[in-house]
């Protein structure tokens, strides 16, 4: 019986704080889940925890959505199941992420050179407006990557058009470093694009493709970025971000896009006469038919695919939504793009 009662009251991994539930909350939570209710002395006593405490996190359950509260008194307390309210905290968070990073980008194209300068050293922001240094910079950050670089690639280029692979990225590659990259579709209009990123997903990088990206980025390790302050100036200003709130968000950012686009594999790449924008043009087609309740045959015999490739890919695609049926995957995929399915 001790073991049981401690087993209750040991505090859960915080498996909902991203979705901005403390821990407290959350096993308050999960103890009325196991019950068919509680008052809020009842609550206090089983979680060990003040009445006072227990009120506030009653009430940050309610703010979310989490509870229902009878109209009897004493007042009862019952959990809403999470398939009927977690998916709707998830869009929230995911509609709150989307935000933040079109504020980034608004507040990114308010700074000029002429107006904000700061010299180099400990400053979260910093602007870098000759050419070489950007060139250096971006070399050095790669060089003293530990684990993992994030890009947002699209056409124009900081440096140039990439006819040739990154040594640095190859390198990195090579010690461990895991790149991820998102490139859009236009990008492959470029010469050399095609081969560098053949090149790169051969090495072991990451790549997946999305459409009308707002900004290019290159994050390092969490700790810093850099954002060209003017798409349409080759070669002009960038941003160099230090640790802060603004390169969280924009981390948040940067994985917001990365489940929404199109993964590129090694055949994606090699196949005679493959386009990476179809692997985008696929999943767009496979997203509709999801949500349109289109059965497997008759969505393999119009993307060209055979029933196992389509069952691998639907699979990948539910895991990378976080849905749990078909439907449910087309429905998300329309929801984040700002459509109704069906519309």
């Amino acid at each position: 019986m001790s073991e049981s009662i401690a087993a209750e009251n040991r505090p859960p991994s915080p498996a909902l704080e991203v979705l901005g539930l403390g821990a407290a909350a959350e096993q308050a939570y999960r103890l009325l889940l196991r019950s068919t209710g509680a008052s809020a002395p009842e609550l206090a006593a089983r979680l060990a925890v003040p009445a006072a405490r227990v009120r506030g996190l009653l009430e940050e359950l309610s703010a979310k959505g989490l509870i229902t509260i009878s109209r009897q008194r004493p007042r009862r307390y019952r959990a809403v199941p999470p398939d009927l309210v977690l998916e709707a905290l998830i869009r929230r968070q995911t509609d709150a992420l989307a935000r933040a990073g079109a504020a980034a980008a608004a507040l990114i194209e308010e700074f000029r050179p002429a107006t904000f300068r700061v010299a180099p050293g400990d400053d979260a922001i910093e602007v870098l407006d000759d050419e070489d240094r950007v060139r250096r910079t971006i070399a050095e950050m790669q060089r003293g990557a530990q684990a993992e670089c994030l890009c947002l690639d699209k056409p124009p280029y900081v440096t140039g058009p990439p006819h040739t692979v990154d040594p640095a990225e190859i390198e990195g590659l090579a010690r461990g470093v895991a790149y991820r990259t998102l490139i859009d579709a236009e990008a492959f209009d470029a010469p050399g694009v095609l081969e560098r990123v053949r090149a790169c997903v051969e090495a072991g990088a990451e790549v997946r493709v999305g459409s009308g990206l707002s900004l290019k980025l290159l994050i390092v390790d969490g700790s810093a970025a850099l954002i060209p302050m003017r798409l349409e100036a080759l070669g002009g200003p960038v941003l160099l971000l230090r640790t802060s709130s603004l390169l969280e968000a924009l981390r948040d950012y940067f994985d917001l896009l990365w489940r929404q686009a199109a993964p590129l594999s090694v055949a994606d790449l090699t196949a005679t006469g493959a386009d990476p924008r179809s692997a985008l043009d696929t999943e767009q087609q496979l997203l509709t038919r999801l949500a349109a309740g289109s059965n497997d045959k008759t969505t393999a015999a119009a993307l060209g695919l055979s029933p196992r490739t389509l069952d691998r890919r639907i699979g990948a695609l539910m895991k990378r939504l976080g849905a749990r049926t078909r439907f449910q995957a087309g429905w998300l995929a329309a929801q984040r793009a700002g459509g109704t399915p069906g519309a």
